[in-house]
């Protein structure tokens, strides 16, 4: 701070003293002692005077220096600072206003309102809430936009801080206005990608569903879902084919009953393998609804979500047509080496037959003709015997007839008789009063008798009764049932009998079985074979009156 007016003052009193003091001095001759008091008196409020000059001289710049200090850095932000002093009507604003609204500072501050006239209709009521805040004496804080005046919208963030007195009377507007459009289209922007992506992510759920729908919903393989207790979750519509319980009744029941109980251990063992999150395979036997039962293969796969275990699938692929398909195969196979076989062991028998026969009848006068007849008879049938076997290799010319079926079974019994009464073995026959003949090819029936009693007689060597019980069916069908009472056949080997070279007998080839269940499919009829150990075994042949026959 100068001392100018200081210096001033004290000179101009010190000049008017001076004059003063010498025009007395002329008039008196003398100065009074009075004029130097009141001199050395003067001295201190010119002084002050001057002081005060000079502080005002002084704030005066300072104030002028702060205003452009404070313009500056109005200036030097980028954005719009605005003061605007209520009192007085005086605003300041920075020069950034001209970008931002399109007008020019002046402008502003002659009409401080102006920015109020640019607002977009539609965000007028964001404007009001922020005015209706500042005047509550709060901070006010929105975001609009304006229109400029080339039309385009933009963007705006206002801040406004109320400045109140003592008696909290609002007396400034302190505020800042930024450009944010920017920020507002990349906003939309990422809005936009985001919704996009949304759509996208929905798309892709969309399509992950379907093709969980097609791999679970429309899967030909029987697919259930399991929590970690073992507890079905859910199942498709090939597990209701598979086992033919509705998927309700399957969450009801206890899983691992639909097992045949020898298979269970083996399914809780895999289960607890999957269920430390290994995957699993195995063949296992199921129990249908209906008592039967489905062989499966059971692929067991462990369900991971987040790297976390939660439940476990269980697909099952049903193999039992697989498996009967493939065990007709592997017969048919077996039948056809038979067949071959069969058709070169009928034609070297054949040679010798023919000429024991020539023999026989060459000898036949020196021979009792009773025995004669006897031995020619089962040369015959060896002939016959050894024709059919010509069944398996390639189809035979077969002459059908219709045959009493009570007197040929009772012919094929009278011939096994001896043996069965060396055994102690007698026969209980059991014939409907009426049994329409029918239609067959005699001695391969016979056969067929005598294959089976001849298994029945050796199937009871402690003796017993054979049954042999015939009875008509509806008028379409004879039913033949030989029960034994022997040592009867392991369940599990029933399905094999008939097949070439299995046989229960030590010294069997099965190829006797195997020839009688082809005759009776050639007339049209069926065999069934069922026993209990100990108990005897049940053979029932079924066949029709007026057949169907296939010429082989």
């Amino acid at each position: 701070m100068k001392y100018r007016w200081r210096i001033l003052s004290i000179s101009i009193l010190i000049i008017t003293t001076t004059i003063f003091k010498i025009n007395v001095y002329l008039s008196l001759g003398y100065l009074p002692p009075i004029e130097w008091i009141l001199t050395f008196i003067s001295i201190f409020p010119v002084w002050w005077v001057g002081l005060q000059v000079d502080k005002a001289k002084y704030y005066a710049k300072e104030l002028e220096r702060k205003d452009k200090e404070i313009v500056e850095l109005f200036d030097s932000v980028d954005a719009v600072i605005y003061s605007i002093n209520l009192r007085t009507n005086h605003t300041m604003v920075s020069k950034k206003i001209s970008e931002l609204y399109g007008y020019e500072a002046h402008e502003f501050r002659k009409n401080p309102n102006l920015w109020k006239e640019h607002i977009y209709n539609e965000d007028m009521d964001i404007v009001k809430e922020i005015e209706r805040k500042v005047y509550n004496g709060e901070s006010g804080l929105g975001e609009y936009r304006i229109q400029l005046p080339n039309g385009e919208l933009k963007w705006i963030q206002k801040r406004v801080k109320p400045i109140l007195d003592s008696h909290g009377t609002l007396v400034k507007l302190n505020g800042i206005d930024i450009d944010i459009d920017k920020r507002k289209k990349v906003e939309e922007l990422l809005k936009f990608s985001q919704e996009q992506n949304h759509k996208l992510l929905e798309k892709r759920l969309e399509e992950t569903e379907q093709r969980f729908k097609s791999l679970f919903v429309h899967n030909s393989d029987a697919i259930f879902t399991f929590n970690l207790e073992g507890k079905l979750i859910e199942a498709n519509e090939a597990a209701e084919e598979l086992l033919g319980y509705s998927i309700e009744s399957l969450k009801e029941k206890e899983w691992e009953s639909v097992f045949v109980p020898k298979y269970i251990d083996l399914h809780r063992k895999y289960f607890q393998y999957v269920n430390e999150g290994t995957q699993q395979e195995c063949t296992v036997s199921m129990i249908h609804e209906d008592g039967s039962e489905r062989v499966v293969n059971l692929r067991m796969i462990p369900i991971i979500i987040d790297n976390q275990l939660i439940g476990i699938y269980e697909i099952a692929k049903d193999m039992t047509e697989a498996i009967l398909t493939e065990e007709m195969i592997r017969r048919s196979d077996k039948l056809s080496v038979v067949g071959q076989l069969a058709a070169g062991v009928a034609h070297e028998i054949r040679n010798p037959l023919t000429t024991l026969k020539g023999f026989v009848q060459l000898y036949k006068s020196n021979i009792d003709k009773q025995y004669v007849d006897v031995m020619l008879t089962e040369l015959d049938r060896i002939n016959l015997i050894v024709s059919e076997f010509l069944i398996l290799s390639k189809p035979q010319a077969t002459k059908y007839e219709y045959i009493d079926i009570k007197q040929l079974l009772q012919s094929s019994i009278s011939l096994l008789m001896p043996q069965a009464l060396l055994k102690n073995i007698q026969f209980q026959l059991e014939f409907d009063k009426e049994i329409p003949c029918i239609q067959c090819e005699q001695n391969q029936l016979k056969q067929v008798f005598i294959n089976i009693v001849k298994n029945a007689i050796e199937a009871m060597p402690q003796g017993g009764s054979i049954h042999v019980i015939v009875q008509v069916e509806n008028n379409e069908m004879v039913n033949i049932q030989i029960i034994d009472e022997g040592i009867g056949i392991e369940e599990e080997k029933i399905p094999n009998l008939g097949e070439p070279f299995f046989s229960t007998k030590e010294n069997g080839t099965g190829l006797g079985l195997m020839v009688s269940f082809r005759i009776i499919e050639n007339h049209g009829g069926t065999m069934n074979i069922s026993s209990q150990i100990n108990k005897g075994t049940t053979i029932n042949i079924n066949l029709p009156i007026t057949p169907s026959l296939q010429q082989v």
